[in-house]
């Protein structure tokens, strides 16, 4: 059982450890009310209650994450993470109340939380981002595209619970997630909106994913917003079958509002057979009496005139009062739902099914769902669904260097180079790291029956820190003239000369933000001398060759500039070469 911290009127534990260990009796903090937090809190006082955290008594460290909750101490926030699994479940809870009284400082870590595999402390990051409240709401839209399909599923579940309007376009965008729990949590979190989400939810009809059509019209099923009926009567057009059938389910549950447009369906001689029949089974299920006598009429003038379609099966003289349905599957082992509720796993004998209609959808591992909507009309019926197995292909990541640890949508799954076969066709993130190395991260398409691939080139940290300053700074010619020496240390002289050039065009344009161009000089006639140990088993000659080649190519664009032509006489002076001259 759950116990809950009394808060104490006027109370607040302080906690310090003795010489030998143990927990001392706690100094008083001055009588601050344990409701409301104080007007400062000095940084002795707050190292005293974040040392109180780590106490081995378990009030103690309630009463401590209490406090710096009331005074909405982020520094307090690891400390107070790592306490959501804290054995005694006072001190959980107190923590967690902490957290959220916290705010925006303990975003960042209560969102990496939703991906604790414990389902206590996840649960308990869960409920401090619930007492947030909408200003945890942008973050948590944002960790809805997270690499870990933890995060994202807690997070659209969240949501749900927040119920603020600005998570509604990430709630839409989520139906399309790979994966199917977080579609089906964002699914359930817009139907708490209402017919607030109708505008998002229907741009989803038209979305290029089947699982966010998918979604999306289940979603109607639920609002039963009358809004939204024309666009459902078009996605019973969708080239999708349980699309089809989750738009005609929702309309069959809105009822009335529908019935214009699908009686003029019927009474149309360009639509579909298909289409008819979706709609005169959505019109059966609606409970009005001038609907059904009207209904009754078309079909009976329908029976009378002339169809090209086969007959269809004759139904009995009496409907029996229930049907037994014998459904079987290839492969078997099949997990079957009747009108969206389990019924269990093929092969499969179901009792005591009334006649009529029904929807039957049937899923199994690796293999596309199957659905169909059958009318049952005899005491025993019989169906076979054949399932078609799923898309698969190739996923090929590889890394220079290799050896670097690879994650599939946040999950590790090897070194590189690495392969895997039998993947489901899907979009996926791809992560490469490697120690010393920045991370590379990237996205790759399966494509059935195709391979993909991804090839990280891993930048070194130091590498990465020059190039970032670069970005700010693009002429810093003593950052590209460190930059070259590092690569001519690490033996890549491709990298090294084109460093130099870059460097030397910079000066060529008297746009040197450093000042410092005789460094660049310095560089050069080391390293055409050899002046210091290369990487690579580099060649002198090689060096040389590529140097020249590379400054004789940037003085053939910048012959005018006198900068360029000062400049490499300083160079011709220091080395003895003419770099006005192609190299030998």
């Amino acid at each position: 059982m759950i116990r809950f911290w009394p808060v104490l009127a006027a109370v607040v534990v302080s906690v310090g450890l003795g010489a030998a260990g143990e927990d001392a009796e706690a100094p008083k903090p001055g009588g601050e009310p344990a409701d409301k937090a104080p007007a400062e809190l000095s940084a002795e006082r707050l190292a005293e209650f974040l040392q109180a955290l780590d106490s081995k008594t378990p009030e103690q460290r309630a009463r401590a994450a209490t406090f710096l909750g009331l005074a909405k101490a982020a520094p307090a926030v690891p400390k107070l993470i790592r306490m959501l699994d804290d054995p005694d479940q006072d001190a959980q809870w107190q923590a967690t109340v902490a957290l959220g009284k916290i705010g925006k400082p303990a975003l960042p870590s209560l969102i990496d939380a939703l991906d604790q595999p414990k389902e206590a402390p996840r649960w308990k990051a869960e409920n401090a981002l619930e007492k947030i409240g909408a200003d945890a709401v942008p973050a948590l839209v944002e960790a809805l595209k997270h690499e870990r399909v933890r995060v994202r599923q807690s997070v659209a579940y969240l949501l749900g619970e927040i119920k603020d309007e600005a998570c509604l376009e990430g709630l839409a965008a989520a139906l399309a997630d790979k994966d199917e729990a977080v579609r089906w949590k964002a699914a359930t979190s817009l139907t708490k909106f209402g017919a607030k989400a109708t505008p998002v939810t229907i741009k989803r009809l038209d979305d290029p994913s089947v699982d966010a059509r998918r979604c999306a019209a289940w979603v109607f099923q639920q609002t039963l917003d009358t809004a939204a009926v024309p666009s459902l009567v078009g996605a019973m057009s969708d080239a999708d079958e349980q699309v089809k059938w989750n738009a005609a389910t929702a309309l069959q549950k809105i009822g009335l509002s529908g019935a214009p447009v699908l009686f003029r369906i019927l009474g149309s001689a360009d639509a579909k057979p298909d289409l008819k029949h979706m709609a005169e089974w959505v019109l059966e299920g609606i409970k009005d009496e001038d609907v059904q006598k009207r209904l009754a009429e078309l079909k009976k003038g329908s029976a009378a005139s002339p169809s090209k379609d086969p007959p269809p099966k004759a139904p009995p003289a009496v409907l029996p009062k229930s049907v037994t349905l014998t459904m079987n599957s290839e492969p078997d082992k099949a997990t079957v739902f009747i009108d969206d509720k389990y019924v269990g796993v093929t092969p499969l004998v179901f009792r005591e099914l009334g006649p009529g209609h029904h929807f039957i959808k049937l899923t199994k591992r690796d293999h596309m769902p199957w659905t169909k909507l059958v009318e049952l009309l005899y005491p025993e019926e019989k169906l076979t669904a054949k399932l078609a197995p799923r898309p698969k292909g190739t996923l090929f990541v590889d890394s220079v260097p290799p050896q670097a640890d690879v994650y599939v949508d946040g999950e590790y799954e090897g070194k590189t180079p690495f392969e895997k076969k039998n993947v489901d066709a899907n979009r996926y993130s791809i992560r490469v790291e490697k120690e010393q190395f920045q991370t590379w991260e990237g996205e790759v398409v399966i494509q059935p029956g195709q391979e993909a691939r991804a090839k990280a080139e891993l930048v070194t940290k130091l590498e990465g820190s020059y190039l970032s300053r670069l970005k700010d700074d693009p002429n810093n010619v003593a950052c590209r003239t460190d930059m070259a020496h590092y690569y001519m240390v690490q033996g890549q002289l491709e990298k090294s000369a084109k460093a130099i050039a870059a460097a030397v065009e910079v000066v060529a344009n008297g746009a040197d933000t450093s000042a410092q161009a005789g460094r660049l000089l310095q560089e050069i006639q080391r390293a055409w001398t050899k002046a210091y140990p290369v990487g690579g088993n580099l060649d002198l000659p090689a060096v040389q060759k590529a140097l020249h080649a590379a400054i004789y190519e940037t003085w053939q664009r910048n012959t005018e500039k006198a900068p360029l032509r000062a400049f490499l006489d300083q160079v011709r002076k220091a080395v003895d070469v003419d770099f006005t001259q192609p190299p030998k």
